[in-house]
């Protein structure tokens, strides 16, 4: 009521099943996130001005700076190397160390995002990249491997239509949790005959 709602925008949102859209009728495309996973801080073009951002927000780099930019500015009996010269050293070695890091986790991320999946598109399946999923999508996962995306299981091939599910990766439990199939497909019924 105070106008901070984004104009033309809808409470709901409509999904539909492997990207199967309306032929006729008023089609308004909505847009969804993709499903690239991106955990790196940096990119080859922020990285010198962002990693210098933060490494000033510590106190002590800070306080090191200032004796460094006054010991240039006024006349004082140490010389400005004494401070000037470790605090390159540290920031430098902070900034290695740190875009390193920031390295091998653009290379985890390239590796989760090009890993080969299966969608169902066209009536068929497809062999595609997670980073390629979109909101719609039918998604096969066999035994033992990572979901891909946040997923409604819809089907499983055991007799009493269940799957074990680890979520150790996102909160450290390694217990299996049960996914029921009967709960998922009674929840879909109920939306198509809504």
């Amino acid at each position: 009521a105070w106008g901070f709602d984004p104009p033309h925008q809808s409470d709901t949102r409509t999904i539909y099943i492997a990207n199967r859209f309306p032929q006729h009728g008023h089609y308004v495309p909505q847009k969804f996130a993709d499903n690239r996973i991106i955990s790196s801080k940096y990119t080859v073009w922020n990285f010198v001005p962002k990693n210098l951002f933060e490494q000033f927000r510590r106190v002590a780099n800070f306080y090191f700076l200032i004796i460094f930019l006054v010991q240039l500015m006024i006349d004082t009996p140490t010389s400005p190397i004494t401070s000037g010269l470790p605090l390159f050293f540290v920031i430098t070695v902070t900034a290695i160390k740190q875009g390193y890091e920031d390295w091998l986790r653009h290379k985890a991320d390239n590796e989760v995002n090009g890993a080969p999946v299966y969608v169902v598109r066209s009536g068929g399946l497809v062999k595609t990249r997670s980073k390629n999923i979109r909101v719609g999508d039918i998604v096969r996962v066999a035994k033992d491997e990572t979901f891909p995306v946040d997923l409604v299981l819809l089907s499983s091939d055991r007799v009493e239509g269940s799957c074990h599910v680890t979520t150790a990766s996102l909160d450290g439990e390694t217990n299996l949790k049960v996914g029921i199939v009967n709960v998922c497909k009674s929840l879909v019924q109920t939306r198509s005959e809504i």
